[in-house]
This record gives structure tokens, C-alpha cells and sequence, in this order.
């Protein structure tokens, strides 16, 4: 049976009947060395229990945890954020320094959202103030005077980078005139950047992607520029479900060009939709973000106790989908999303090598070379449809320009959803392609929309 599945998913295209209804093709080409992997993509959007190692230390450590962001959002009562009194912003404070020291531990990097500090964080009432308004600086002042005298009390500079506001383009986050919130950047970064100076300063954590045609990112940057506050990575959110990163780089290139700024390295610091946290979705994004060398950290659609859980959707527990739900409680397991990026962390390893999707943009793939075999992983962006994978310059890895190549194939299922249990890839076996040209194409049959797959041969 196992042989069997094995060559439905994966037999020779050539001359087969299905290669009709192929949609499009994704490239890895082995000859493009793209520098070393640094598993761009593991990072997590809130995802982290307030207490210490409640998640155990190897379900960091596999998946290959590097980043978090997070700032004490939908902790349990009395905790709404600066604006409600100093217990509620302290609640906040920390739940966010406990965070920021799980992540330092691992020696992952830190974003802390001051705007959830503050109390924007989605849940605030219609009548909520806002830094600035009515001209009133005195409290937004008053507030980063305690968060940043909190900061140095607990030594919490190291990894430390700073979201000055998240999403303003969007009103659930920042209900106030956008006048307003390039005031309220300039100030912010100016004073964060004289009394923290080794904390990076990012945004502007946009919803909207670059586009010329977005006032909200024309504006922004034309005032940085002028008032010079340029945000030491360039941060905005990929989770509308459309798009994909090669034109949202393009977009914001062109424009830095147009108004002088540096190319500074970007952070996607919220990518994929719920329905996109999925083993195919997941390896599709990865292959998205390390093409153009973007950081990126998994949204986080869950709420309240939930939102401090899980890795981001990538673990379960005991009772995790029902009301027998436990904050606090243990029992912690992988789910298939979960072994996606385990693979993509422990074993691709070496070197990374260029790719390109689909014309479609519906697959995609990331590739290494390690000292002994080439892996690649493929996902289609929560679809069905057969597609192909076409692997160049085989001569690059030792390989002779034609003959036969044996190819080891494991398939990433999604088994229970986001609370079932998966515990590794499932293995389908080799099978043996013909090839000339230096190059070998084989499809992919995506029957289901969430399953990716790992292809994996030697080096000549």
C-alpha cells in the first residue's frame, strides 16, 4: 500500500496522462547558493504560556522558536493596559516580561507591542483615548516613561525590539486621525531611541501590504524621511490571505527608492491566515519568507487564555477544544503543523538554494544542500490541483546531467486539525526517476488542501 501512494503522489510526469492538467511548475535551482539557513520563519505571535517552562524546553527548541512578539494582550482580569490604571498596566507588564524572558531563554529575539501595553489591543471600548488626542501628550509621555524605567529594571534591553504601534492602518488598533500617529512615531522613536539605544525601533506593522497607491504607506514614509525616524526593519503583515512576498518586496523597494530610504531587512511579523496554518500553508510560507530574506512570525488567531497557548497553533493538550480547557495545564503534543517546521529546522541544514513558485502562485518551494542529500519541501497555498516540481543544475551537487535519481518522499498530514496529535512525517518511500537535461520534474498531486511534502535524495 505504502509503495502504492508513493507513486500516485509522485511518478515520473513524463509522458503521464495527468500532465495535461498540470497548473504550473515550481523551480529550485541547485546551482543558486543563497546563504546559510537561519529558519527565517519560527517565529510566533504571542503563543507563549505567562508561566515559566509550562511548555516543555525540546517543543521550543525542535521547531526551531527565534522570535515572539507579544505585550500582555487578553490577560485575565484586572489587566486592560495602561489607560485602565497602573494594576491593570502592571498585569500586562508581566505577563510581556515573562514572555520576553521564555524567549531570551532560548535565545530568541523579542517584539513588544506597547500599543497592547497601553490597552489597543482590539478589545478596548469606542471611547478609548488614544496618544495625542485632542493634542494632550501628557499621558502617552507619562506611560513610556514607567514602560521604559520597568524595561531597565528588569534588564530587558537584550533581543529587545519595539512595534511603536501595530496596524494603525486599521481602526480596531488606532481610531484616530493618521496625522496623529505620525506624530505620535516621531515622538516615540525620537525618546526611545535617546533613552533605549540599543533597542531596535520597527514598524510600521501596517495590515496593508506596500502599495503606491496606499496614503497610509506614502504618508509614513515620507514622514520618516523627512523627520527622520526610519525604522530599523521594515514590518507589515501578511494575513489578508491574498498577495505574496516577492510583489510586496517589489512594491516596497520601488518606493524606498522614491523617497531615499535605506533598504533595511524586513520582518513579516504576522504572516498566514488560521485556514493557512496548516502543513501546506506553513511550508508555502516559509518558502515565501526566505526567498527575499524576511523574518517572519505566525499569527495568532486564537483568544483570551488560548492567545498565550500553544506556540501559535502549533501544539495541543488534553481538553484543548473543549470547555474542560485548562490555561495552566500540561500534556503538551505536536500537531502536523508542528513537524513542518521541526523539519525545516533540524533537517535543512547546509545551504539554502534559490526557488521559484508556480506561475499560479498556488506552490511553492524551499530547498537545501547539506553535505549528503538535497531536501525539499513543497506546499500548495490551501488548494487542490496537480502541479510540478522541476529541480535544476543537477550537476551542481555531484550529480551526472542525465540517468535515474532516487527520490525519498515524506508527506506532512494534518490528522486532527489544530488539537489532533501528529507525531512526525509520514514515510512514502523512494522511487526512482528518469532524467536528462540536468534536471528532473516530477509532480505533485494535491488532493487535500493541508497536506505539504518533503523530497529528499543524495548528492553525487
Amino acid at each position: 500500500m505504502r509503495q502504492f501512494l508513493h507513486l500516485f503522489l509522485v511518478a515520473s510526469a513524463f509522458g503521464s496522462p495527468l500532465e495535461k492538467r498540470v497548473s504550473g511548475t515550481s523551480v529550485v535551482n541547485l546551482g543558486n547558493n543563497t546563504g546559510s539557513p537561519m529558519h527565517l520563519a519560527s517565529g510566533i505571535l504571542y503563543g507563549i504560556p505567562d508561566t515559566p517552562d509550562q511548555i516543555p524546553q525540546n517543543l521550543y527548541e525542535d521547531m526551531g522558536f527565534n522570535y515572539a512578539r507579544a505585550g500582555g494582550a487578553q490577560v485575565a482580569a484586572p489587566g486592560r493596559g495602561w489607560i485602565w490604571g497602573l494594576t491593570e498596566y502592571k498585569n500586562r507588564f508581566a505577563s510581556a516580561l515573562s514572555n520576553y524572558q521564555t524567549a531570551r531563554t532560548y535565545d530568541a529575539n523579542f517584539i513588544f507591542l506597547i500599543h497592547d501595553l497601553w490597552g489597543a489591543d482590539g478589545t478596548q471600548n469606542s471611547t478609548a483615548p488614544y496618544p495625542g488626542d485632542d493634542g494632550d501628550w501628557s499621558d502617552w509621555d507619562d506611560y513610556l516613561t514607567h514602560w521604559i524605567s520597568d524595561i531597565k529594571a528588569n534588564n530587558a534591553t537584550e533581543g529587545l525590539s519595539v512595534d511603536i504601534w501595530n496596524e494603525p492602518d486599521e481602526t480596531a488598533f488606532w481610531n484616530a486621525p493618521q496625522a496623529q500617529y505620525f506624530q505620535m512615531w516621531g515622538r516615540t522613536y525620537h525618546r526611545l531611541g535617546t533613552e533605549l539605544p540599543s533597542v531596535k525601533l520597527i514598524g510600521p506593522a501596517f495590515a496593508g501590504q506596500p502599495d503606491a497607491s496606499n496614503d497610509w504607506w506614502t504618508g509614513f514614509l515620507s514622514f520618516v524621511a523627512s523627520n527622520t525616524s526610519v525604522p530599523d526593519e521594515w514590518v507589515w503583515h501578511m494575513e489578508g490571505g491574498g498577495g505574496d512576498m516577492e510583489g510586496a518586496y517589489g512594491a516596497l523597494f520601488n518606493l524606498l527608492g522614491t523617497y531615499n530610504l535605506p533598504n533595511n531587512p524586513l520582518n513579516i511579523d504576522e504572516y498566514s491566515t488560521y485556514a493557512e496554518q496548516v502543513p501546506a500553508g506553513s511550508a508555502w510560507w516559509i518558502s515565501q519568507l526566505e526567498r527575499v530574506n524576511a523574518i517572519g512570525l505566525r499569527g495568532n488567531w486564537l483568544s483570551g487564555s488560548q492567545l498565550h497557548d500553544f506556540l501559535a497553533s502549533l501544539l495541543s493538550k488534553p481538553n484543548a477544544d473543549n470547555s474542560n480547557y485548562s490555561a495552566t495545564g500540561g500534556g503538551y503534543f505536536p500537531n502536523g503543523d508542528y513537524q513542518v517546521y521541526k523539519y525545516y529546522n533540524l533537517n535543512m541544514t547546509g545551504y539554502r538554494v534559490g526557488s521559484s513558485p508556480s506561475a499560479d502562485l498556488k506552490l511553492d518551494t524551499y530547498a537545501t544542500v547539506g553535505s549528503d542529500t538535497v531536501k525539499v519541501l513543497t506546499g500548495a497555498r490551501i488548494t487542490t490541483g496537480t502541479w510540478q516540481v522541476e529541480i535544476n543544475d543537477l550537476s551542481a551537487v555531484g550529480l551526472a546531467d542525465s540517468g535515474t535519481l532516487n527520490i525519498h518522499t515524506w508527506s506532512f498530514p494534518f490528522t486532527g486539525g489544530h488539537f489532533g496529535e501528529v507525531d512526525g512525517p509520514t514515510d512514502l518511500g523512494w522511487y526512482e526517476h528518469t532524467y536528462s537535461g540536468n534536471n528532473v520534474t516530477f509532480p505533485i498531486y494535491q488532493t487535500d488542501n493541508s497536506t505539504a511534502y518533503a523530497f529528499e535524495f543524495l548528492r553525487g
